[in-house]
C-alpha cells in the first residue's frame, strides 16, 4: 500500500502554464478503527511497501503510548521541552536506519548507477562496506574528501576529474534543465512532544494535505542537510541540489557520522493519544493513535509523501512556466522534478 502521486501538467505557448498534483494513498483510519490494538501494527506493516520497517516502528511506538506502557526500553533520554502531560522518549530505530540507507541508495543510484545498486542495498546495514564502495567504485576519492567540497565549482572540478560512475552522473546532471527554486521552507526537525503544540489531533484533511507555521514545507535530506555549504551553494539548482543531497547522506551513513539522522524516533502521550515520530530517508513520518480498552478509536499517519507533494508544494512552482517545445519535453521536467522529491514513489504522470 504505498500509493501515488498524481501529476498533471497542461501546456500552452511552449510553456507549462497549470500543474495539479495529488497523492492517492489508501486511508488506513477505516481499517484500524474498532480493531484490537494489538493487531494494528501488524496491519500497517503488511499494508506498507515503502518504509516499512519505520512504518511498523512507528505504530508499535504509538501505540504503545496510548496504551499508557513503555514504548522505547532502550530510551536515550527526553528530548528538551515537552508539553504538559507528555511523557517523551527518544531513541535510534537500527531496522529504520538501515531501511533509510537503503532508500537513498535507490535515489542515489537508480537512475545513474543501477548496476552497483544492489550491492549498494546489500551494504546499506554494514556501513564499512558501503564506506568501501562508494570510495573505490561509485566515487572515485575518499568520502571526506568529497564530503567537503563546498560549492558548485568544486561539484564541477570532481566530476571532470574521476571517470567513477556518480562523477559521471554528476557531469550529466549538470547539463539538465533546472527549475527556479521554489518558496517552500523545510520542515525543521521535530520531537513528538514538540508536535503537538501544532497539531493536539491530525485529523484526515490535515494528514492529506499537511502545514506547518501557515503553510506547506518539504522534508527529507534537503531540510536534513540544508545547513551543509554544498548544498545551500546548490539553491539555484533544486533537482541537482537533492541527489547531492541524498548522496551526502548516504556518504555520512557510511561514515557512522551522527548527522546520519534518519531512524531517529520519538514517541509521546498527550490528552488520551499516543504520537510517534520517525525520521525516514524521505522525510518525517507521523502515527498518532487514540486507544479505548485496548480497542483502537482513531488511528492517522502523516508520510514524507503528503509533506513532500502537497498541492502547493515545491514541485507546482517548479514546473509552472517550465518550457515545454513538446509534451514529451513536459513529461520529462515533470518525471526529474517528481524524482527529486521522491524517487520511491510511484508518480502517475497526465499532460496535454
Amino acid at each position: 500500500m504505498s500509493g501515488a502521486v498524481e501529476l498533471a501538467i497542461r501546456t500552452r505557448d511552449r510553456r507549462i502554464d497549470a500543474v495539479h498534483v495529488a497523492t492517492r494513498r489508501p486511508r488506513l483510519a477505516p481499517l484500524l478503527a474498532g480493531r484490537p490494538a494489538e493487531d494494528a501494527a501488524i496491519w500497517i506493516e503488511t499494508l506498507h511497501a515503502i518504509c516499512r520497517g519505520a512504518q511498523g516502528a512507528a505504530a508499535r511506538a504509538a501505540l504503545a503510548a496510548a496504551g499508557g506502557t513503555e514504548a522505547i526500553a532502550d530510551a536515550t533520554g527526553p528530548s528538551d521541552g515537552p508539553a504538559a502531560g507528555v511523557e517523551p522518549r527518544l531513541s535510534v530505530d537500527a531496522v529504520a536506519r538501515v531501511e533509510a540507507a537503503a532508500e537513498l541508495a535507490i535515489a542515489a543510484l537508480a537512475d545513474d548507477v543501477p548496476t552497483r545498486l544492489a550491492a549498494a542495498r546489500r551494504a546499506a546495514g554494514d556501513p564499512p562496506a558501503l564506506a568501501r564502495l562508494l570510495e573505490s567504485e561509485l566515487l572515485g576519492e575518499p568520502i571526506d574528501r568529497w564530503l567537503a567540497i563546498t560549492d558548485e565549482r568544486g561539484l564541477a572540478h570532481w566530476a571532470a576529474g574521476t571517470d567513477a560512475p556518480l562523477a559521471r552522473a554528476c557531469r550529466r546532471r549538470l547539463g539538465l534543465w533546472e527549475p527556479a527554486a521554489a518558496p517552500i521552507a523545510a520542515l525543521p526537525a521535530l520531537a513528538a512532544p514538540d508536535t503537538f503544540a501544532s497539531w493536539p489531533r491530525i485529523d484526515p484533511a490535515f494528514a492529506a494535505a499537511p502545514i506547518f507555521a501557515g503553510g506547506p514545507r518539504e522534508t527529507g535530506p534537503i531540510a536534513r542537510q540544508g545547513h551543509r555549504p554544498l548544498i545551500a551553494a546548490l539553491a539555484r539548482r533544486p533537482l541537482l541540489q537533492r541527489w547531492i543531497a541524498r548522496l551526502t547522506e548516504l556518504a555520512l551513513h557510511a561514515t557512522g557520522d551522527p548527522e546520519f539522522q534518519c531512524g531517529r524516533l520519538s514517541v509521546a502521550s498527550a490528552q488520551g493519544r499516543g504520537r510517534a515520530v520517525v525520521e525516514t530517508a524521505r522525510g518525517m513520518l507521523i502515527h498518532d493513535v487514540a486507544v479505548d480498552g485496548g480497542t483502537v478509536l482513531e488511528y492517522s499517519i502523516v508520510a514524507p509523501t503528503e509533506w513532500n507533494f502537497h498541492p502547493d508544494g515545491a514541485i507546482r512552482h517548479w514546473l509552472l512556466g517550465a518550457p515545454a517545445d513538446s509534451i514529451e519535453l513536459a513529461r520529462d521536467h515533470a518525471r526529474r522534478a517528481a524524482a527529486a522529491l521522491d524517487p520511491c514513489v510511484e508518480c502517475r504522470i497526465t499532460a496535454g
